[in-house]
């Protein structure tokens, strides 16, 4: 809704400063306290129209006070305190758009200091999952596929972190199982929004690998003339052996078979959205919480392979032959069971998931599936974390997205 040279302020004649606004040297919109508290008013080329869904997205550099970016004249619409580095976009829902709008509002608290850069806003209803229909990728699992154990945005790592750009057709589906809300990222549960790191799977501001995947993904989708929407659903600790999260039949109590029921309650919430959205493939991260002293890789076939198979054919009767593409655990993993002298715990686990590829030639192979080894280097901390740092989390969501890509294609 804006030319890139209004966005980067390199054009300033939409905006009306107020006296309280400049663009300083740097070429950033800074407030400078002289009248406190107003607003930079910035003129859009048309009015909103009511009803329709938009967002707002700066570069957002407070070091004082909070910010609130909203739509107004007439009306103003719903609108958060910006207080942190990390809050540097609004949703607007469509039911919250209930006028022809006219500018868009930086409005500063009268103790605010900061700049901001890069304001870019979106009308998104040729987007919006509630109105058009959409391709559906499931990203599911452990927490390697949530946003629960990674760098942790606003003081481990910045908004700099993010190395998928925003893409309005990219929307998705939050799980937030726990609390049904996630202020921090104006999440519901099962509504969707659209998707940006950290893509609230669970209650955290961390980095997922979800937008990574999906940007892999949507250009195919677009081609096919439909928006992108995931269903995110990763839980820390989850698994089909142990806690049991993903095993459909488990009356195991309290954790048994409740990410399985996570997954039909996400699976009936698209559904109901009403447009005739088609699931066309998943990403799953599974086996990190299933490891175990395994005396040799033809161990875990005794122990886990039912459970394996099971899933696999459930989802796949669940959603129908979609490709699916499987995380492996990774390389560290291997070296710190290695170190301890407990094979079990790593490469055996790596070597037994490996099977399940459709390309790998042993009887475990399962069609339609593809086993991803991630790249090494990427650990979150040290060799027994079997996590990921922000550029890892990407990275594993890059390469899953290529992978199911070559799947699709």
């Amino acid at each position: 809704m804006f030319t890139v040279a209004q966005s980067a302020f390199t054009d300033t004649a939409h905006i009306d400063f107020r006296s309280n606004w400049e663009v300083d040297g740097s070429g950033r919109l800074s407030c400078t306290g002289g009248n406190a508290g107003q607003a930079a008013r910035l003129s859009l080329a048309g009015a909103l129209t009511p009803g329709r869904a938009h967002f707002i997205l700066a570069d957002h550099q407070p070091t004082a006070g909070s910010l609130r970016m909203r739509f107004a004249s007439p009306g103003i619409t719903i609108s958060r305190q910006l207080s942190a580095l990390y809050m540097d976009c609004e949703f607007v829902p469509a039911g919250d758009v209930e006028y022809a709008a006219t500018r868009l509002d930086l409005q500063p608290t009268t103790d605010y200091a900061g700049t901001v850069d890069n304001v870019r806003a979106y009308d998104l209803s040729t987007v919006d999952p509630n109105l058009v229909a959409c391709d559906v990728i499931i990203v599911g699992g452990d927490s390697n596929s949530a946003n629960a154990t990674s760098e942790r945005f606003g003081d481990e790592i910045d908004m700099s972190a993010r190395e998928t750009p925003f893409d309005p057709r990219i929307w998705y589906m939050p799980c937030l199982r726990l609390s049904g809300t996630f202020p921090t990222t104006d999440s519901v549960r099962h509504t969707p929004q659209p998707c940006i790191e950290p893509v609230a799977t669970v209650e955290a501001r961390r980095m997922s690998p979800v937008h990574a995947v999906a940007g892999e993904l949507v250009g195919w989708s677009a081609a096919r003339g439909r928006p992108l929407l995931v269903m995110a659903l990763g839980d820390p600790g989850s698994g089909l052996m142990g806690t049991e999260d993903w095993r459909s039949s488990s009356t195991v109590e309290p954790e048994g078979a409740r990410m399985w029921n996570e997954l039909l309650a996400m699976k009936a919430a698209v559904e109901a959205l009403g447009p005739n959205h088609e699931i066309v493939g998943a990403v799953w991260s599974m086996g990190a919480n299933d490891r175990f002293s395994a005396p040799s890789v033809d161990a875990y076939d005794n122990a886990h392979l039912a459970p394996y198979q099971t899933f696999f054919a459930e989802v796949r009767a669940l959603i129908g032959d979609v490709p699916q593409v499987l995380w492996n655990i990774g390389d560290h993993v291997v070296r710190h069971s290695q170190s301890i002298e407990t094979p079990g715990l790593g490469e055996y686990m790596q070597d037994w998931l490996a099977r399940f590829d459709k390309d790998s030639g042993h009887p475990n192979a399962i069609p339609y599936v593809t086993v991803v080894h991630p790249q090494d280097g990427n650990q979150y901390t040290t060799d027994d974390d079997p996590h990921y740092n922000a550029h890892g989390m990407q990275q594993n969501g890059r390469d899953a997205g290529q992978a199911l890509l070559s799947l699709l294609a």
